[in-house]
């Protein structure tokens, strides 16, 4: 580890980030753009006040306006949201600094306001801004996939009564794209707008606003309708990748300023006063930096860890920190796992079952976390600073996001990593896309599994072992992550990899965990094995028009780019009314099928 922060310290790396150069800006590069502009953002977001206002007006312009935010995004675009919603709980009493974090091994013992008009709407007649809403009067709906279920989820939040008119009279759809070809915020906005002109809300296009990248698909569909458009970076550019878009763009910003109006720089300040990077900063200090600050050492210690053959973390937090772990894990994987490399993100793990699983992995602690040791693997923790109110919460999380975001470069830097781009998840959209517009019906391998299929999964299984060696298991519910079949897949499909394979273990649900995962799970490091569980009849969505082909476009273009890739998937299709006790049923009789076979796999 002091070999790393060494390295760090003699190549200048920190020099390197902020300046665009070097080895770290050939590293950050994609189709030509070098994407560093989050390391320091936060810096120039305080050095222009006028900016920050932007975005607490814009925030009280919608508060003022509408009691419900769609918040439709993939990936980067949307896990803030889901982290700020997850985290901050009803306010309470009390202070806190929310200032800092500090990082330990244990010993060895043991610019611009947007790109749309240049004023905000009027508030409707009867809802001005004195109206005074808060967080409970005003709900965030995070939207992050193509399963109509999801849809009719936010149908029954806006409209409990049945009054859908009235519901979406008062609804804003915000669509986010960090990339250029990012389709599902298209089909929600388009179907959202379907739905305002068949209920005759006046001035639909009052109700949505788009922040994108200029020319993207979504940035040209926004346009054609003139609808409202905000840049992402507070700066006007876009050179910060979607999973690095916290804490310094609008990504983070807009729902950080909605849940805590008027707290956004102070969030930043209480960010940067720990993060400290800034155009400008002495050598001397940049050097001091790298020794002292927790994310430089988190990324040593990482990184000497991989050169031990140990490139899986297992998180172990505590519940009140629990929501940030998506948000690590894509930041992590998506950014590193390439050319058959990568670091690899899981939480959630029963780590009493840990010591029977391959010595590939370390254990993070934040906090005191479960206090769960697992003999003879590396353990670290990252302190952070206690945080008592809302407000202090956003600024731990804005210092988090900011420190892995860190972390996450230095890591590639040490290793060789490109740390930029996402080619294995371009390659199953494009798939997907063709799939979706070609005629006919969906092209379903061959070999779909089906619930009575326990013995060929084990025979996969088995077989896979014996040839590559099984390092993870990954099961991913193609649908809306709730009800009974998500339930299962999250109890049952843990136990299956932790207890019965003796191996870490993702539940993942797609397409959301598609933009965050799956680029690591195409082209990172070897050994997983991939079971996707696909709805054949998904429900209907109760409002508009909105079909499930894209959503089974996309289940079947990721195992298509698996395959290309080498990597083992299966698929299975089950019928909506059983899938719970379907996929328990699958498990269950492929348990049995291992019997001792899984002793053997530890």
């Amino acid at each position: 580890m002091n070999a790393a922060i060494e390295r760090l310290v003699g190549d200048d790396a920190i020099g390197q980030l902020l300046d665009r150069r070097g080895r770290m800006a050939e590293l950050a590069t994609e189709n030509g753009d070098v994407k560093l502009d989050w390391a320091d953002q936060v810096a120039w977001a305080l050095d222009h006040p006028a900016a920050i206002d932007g975005v607490e007006e814009l925030a009280a312009w919608i508060r003022s306006r509408f009691d419900h935010v769609i918040w439709s995004g993939m990936g980067g675009s949307v896990q803030a949201v889901h982290t700020i919603k997850a985290l901050l709980p009803p306010p309470r009493s009390g202070e806190g600094s929310g200032r800092g974090a500090s990082f330990l091994p244990p010993p060895r013992s043991g610019g611009g306001s947007g790109r749309g008009p240049s004023s905000l709407p009027p508030p409707r007649s009867g809802r001005g801004s004195g109206r005074g809403a808060t967080k409970a009067e005003l709900s965030i709906h995070p939207l992050d996939s193509t399963d109509p279920a999801a849809l009719n989820r936010l149908l029954r939040a806006i409209a409990p009564t049945g009054d859908l008119a009235a519901g979406l009279e008062r609804t804003l759809m915000v669509g986010v794209s960090m990339g250029m070809t990012s389709e599902e915020p298209i089909t929600h906005l388009r179907w959202f707008e379907d739905l305002l002109r068949a209920n005759t809300v006046e001035r639909p296009a009052e109700h949505l606003l788009v922040m994108t990248l200029p020319g993207s698909y979504l940035d040209r569909f926004a346009e054609e309708r003139g609808a409202r458009r905000e840049s992402i970076q507070l700066n006007g550019q876009s050179h910060t990748p979607g999973r690095m878009s916290a804490p310094s763009t609008r990504v983070f910003l807009l729902p950080a300023a909605l849940y805590k109006p008027g707290g956004v720089r102070e969030v930043l300040e209480r960010c940067q006063s720990a993060f400290q990077l800034h155009r400008g900063i002495a050598a001397g200090t940049r050097s001091a930096l790298v020794g002292a600050d927790p994310f430089s050492r988190l990324a040593a210690w990482l990184s000497t860890n991989i050169d031990a053959g140990r490139d899986m973390v297992v998180l172990d937090l505590p519940d009140r920190w629990a929501p940030v772990a998506p948000w690590i894990e894509q930041v992590v994987e998506e950014s590193l796992g390439k050319d058959g490399r990568g670091l690899l993100i899981f939480y959630g793990q029963d780590l009493k079952s840990a010591a029977r699983w391959p010595d590939r992995f370390t254990v993070l602690r934040m906090d005191e976390g479960s206090g769960t040791d697992v003999p003879g693997r590396p353990r670290a923790t990252l302190h952070l600073d206690p945080q008592a109110d809302d407000l202090s919460r956003l600024a731990v999380c804005a210092r988090l996001f900011a420190g892995w975001n860190l972390a996450v470069a230095l890591v590639g830097y040490l290793q060789g990593m490109t740390f930029a781009g996402q080619p294995a998840v371009e390659g199953y959209k494009k798939y997907a896309r063709e799939l979706r517009d070609a005629p006919g019906e969906l092209p379903y391998p061959k070999d779909v599994l089906s619930s009575d299929d326990g013995a060929l999964l084990a025979a996969n299984v088995r077989s896979y072992e014996a040839q590559h060696g099984l390092a993870y298991f990954d099961l991913t519910v193609n649908g809306e992550p709730a009800g009974p079949l998500w339930e299962t897949a999250h109890l049952a499909g843990l136990r299956f990899g932790n207890s019965v394979l003796h191996r870490p273990a993702k539940i993942r649900s797609g397409p959301r965990d598609y933009h965050s995962t799956e680029q690591s799970e195409t082209a990172g490091p070897p050994g997983l094995l991939s079971l996707r569980v696909l709805v054949s009849d998904p429900e209907p969505v109760a409002a508009g028009s909105y079909d499930s082909r894209f959503l089974h476009a996309q289940a079947l273009g990721t195992v298509m780019a698996m395959r290309d890739a080498g990597r083992p998937v299966l698929l299975v299709t089950l019928r909506r009314k059983d899938s719970g006790q379907a996929l328990a049923k699958l498990l269950e009789d492929a348990t049995a099928h291992l019997g001792a076979t899984s002793k053997s796999l530890g």
